[in-house]
């Protein structure tokens, strides 16, 4: 699946664009996946966490199981092992084209996707299922540089009210934080931590409000979280984690040692220090990404 010289001219980013990336260390990007994709999508992404394999290829990690509380989140990384559908959303090139101008890097791969269902738990219950404060590189220090970021698909729009994803803008130039609270289902988001910020820098907050289709984009150091889900409705979520495509491995950090697996069984050799991150397991997403793409 390669993208045309018309599609990208559809996501061509200005220089405000990139420098308001660059500042604030997130974008937004309107609907680039019509409603029918994203019917199609939430139909598969709930066969994935039934367990209904499409390819007989499971995720690689599971972080909920049929019969866990139906008030937790859902978590799943690399669904498009498992469903053609969640796959092709994850290797759409428009989100590898745009990805590649705001890294300023002419290739981006991926690093692995999630699938995460924040369930509508009404006005009243108890706050469940939300998202910590953390940077994502805090658990990707395997990978180096830290210049890896994240868009984030969503199918059914994100508000404050169902639990939109919460960003410190201009925290991507920051310290990386001490703590790692993406797993903190119960947290207050709106209680900030103390962070540890950098003289003359401020704490902002910001929503990052999508409509259906829509993709935000963030850095893989910018703070971020996501509070509880106060509406009748679930919260769907496909996330792309991505890649310069001159990253390279990191060893001695602990970090991921799922991906790391994975990385060792795409090596003909033992994985060393300095091994580029690449393989079948990711993808190219620009400039072109396919089926089984290296």
């Amino acid at each position: 699946m390669t993208i045309t010289q018309d599609a990208l001219e559809t996501v061509k980013l200005s220089e405000d664009d990139i420098r308001f990336w660059e500042e604030n260390g997130y974008f937004i990007v309107g609907p680039i996946f019509a409603e029918a994709d994203l019917a199609e999508a939430k139909e598969h992404m709930a066969r994935v966490f039934a367990q209904e394999y499409e390819t007989n290829v499971p995720p690689n990690k599971l972080d909920w199981w049929p019969g866990n509380p139906v008030s937790n989140m859902k978590n799943i990384d690399n669904g498009w092992w498992a469903d053609n559908v969640i796959k092709r959303l994850v290797l759409e090139p428009k989100i590898g084209a745009i990805a590649a101008q705001l890294g300023r890097t002419d290739s981006i791969r991926l690093f692995q996707d999630q699938l995460l269902h924040k369930p509508g738990i009404g006005p009243d219950r108890p706050r469940s299922a939300t998202v910590g404060w953390h940077q994502d590189w805090a658990y990707w220090q395997c990978t180096t540089p830290g210049h890896a970021l994240t868009a984030r698909i969503s199918l059914d729009g994100e508000t404050e009210q169902n639990g939109c994803m919460q960003v410190i803008r201009g925290s991507h130039r920051w310290p990386l934080q001490s703590d790692r609270n993406f797993f903190q289902q119960d947290a207050d988001v709106m209680d900030l931590p103390d962070f540890t910020v950098p003289e003359g820098e401020s704490v902002e907050m910001a929503p990052l409000l999508l409509e259906p289709g829509g993709v935000s984009f963030h850095h893989s150091r910018t703070l971020h979280a996501s509070t509880e889900n106060r509406t009748n409705d679930p919260r769907r979520t496909i996330v792309v984690h991505m890649l310069p495509g001159y990253t390279r491995y990191k060893e001695g950090t602990g970090d991921h040692p799922w991906n790391v697996a994975v990385l060792a069984d795409q090596k003909d050799g033992e994985l060393r220090e300095g091994d580029l991150w690449e393989g079948d397991r990711f993808p190219l997403l620009y400039p072109s990404a396919g089926a089984g793409g290296s």
